[in-house]
């Protein structure tokens, strides 16, 4: 398969800047692969298109406010830093930019010194190892003065930050998005769906990172590497999605 076989139109104006009011008004399609039928719903419907036996996974990653602005030391001048993955303990992989400026021994400054973080490593790829200093807890910190890493097709600049986070997400570790899809639950809709008895929901964390957003730069789609990405099922987990597949039911990844 070519790259450009996946090539398709999409108009700038079809692109949503800025979230409905109501998450679960957005519009849905379901595709009947038997019949090969399309219809078209709205989210808040998926209550009456899952049936008693079916399974709904989610997955309970939450988004880091992963992208920095901070400034070199010695000259003042302005960097930006996405986190990527932590580690160890203080230690982050990052994406810099402009990333010549960052080179090993650069120390930055974020938030007039609340936090701090020197540069430990430059990786083959072109990303860099920091080491974090800060007093106190460093997801505090990190919330006040980073920012949600928004894909570059977005332009608005997003004002709450909690709409860029999933009404379950839990575990901390995703660089650069949430699971979008799952953005359109709200708590009242997850209520209905219990309460129609017979749906499961499981949960499990994948942690999205920043391959999400890089371009594939061959012709052959299958020549990509994929990047790797941080995920955890329990065993429990496994043993409730295999009995619903093996019942026939369907398993629904939003």
């Amino acid at each position: 398969m070519e790259i450009e076989d996946f090539d398709f139109e999409l108009p700038e104006e079809l692109i949503a800047q800025t979230p409905l009011k109501d998450r679960a008004s957005s519009r849905l399609m379901k595709l009947n692969r038997d019949k090969r039928t399309i219809t078209h719903h709205h989210f808040y419907d998926i209550v009456d298109l899952l049936h008693a036996g079916d399974c709904l996974v989610l997955n309970d990653t939450k988004v880091l406010p992963a992208r920095l602005y901070g400034i070199k030391e010695d000259t003042d001048a302005k960097v930006e830093i996405l986190l990527l993955k932590q580690i160890e303990n203080d230690d982050w992989e990052v994406l810099a930019k402009p990333a010549k400026k960052i080179q090993e021994g650069t120390q930055i400054s974020f938030g007039n010194g609340k936090l701090t973080a020197t540069c430990i490593e430059i990786k083959e790829h072109g990303g860099r190892i920091l080491r974090f200093n800060y007093q106190g807890i460093f997801y505090e910190v990190l919330d006040q003065l980073g920012e949600m890493p928004l894909p570059p097709y977005i332009k608005e600049q997003l004002k709450e930050k909690d709409r860029y986070q999933t009404v379950y997400a839990k575990e901390q570790g995703s660089a650069a998005a949430p699971p979008t899809a799952g953005l359109h639950f709200t708590e009242e809709l997850l209520e209905k769906l219990k309460q129609k008895g017979g749906i499961e929901i499981a949960f499990i964390t994948l942690h999205v990172g920043i391959g999400t957003f890089r371009p594939v730069r061959v012709d052959n789609i299958q020549e990509h590497e994929m990047h790797a990405e941080f995920y955890q099922m329990t065993q429990k987990t496994a043993d409730q999605l295999n009995a619903v597949k093996n019942r026939g039911e369907i398993v629904l990844y939003p």
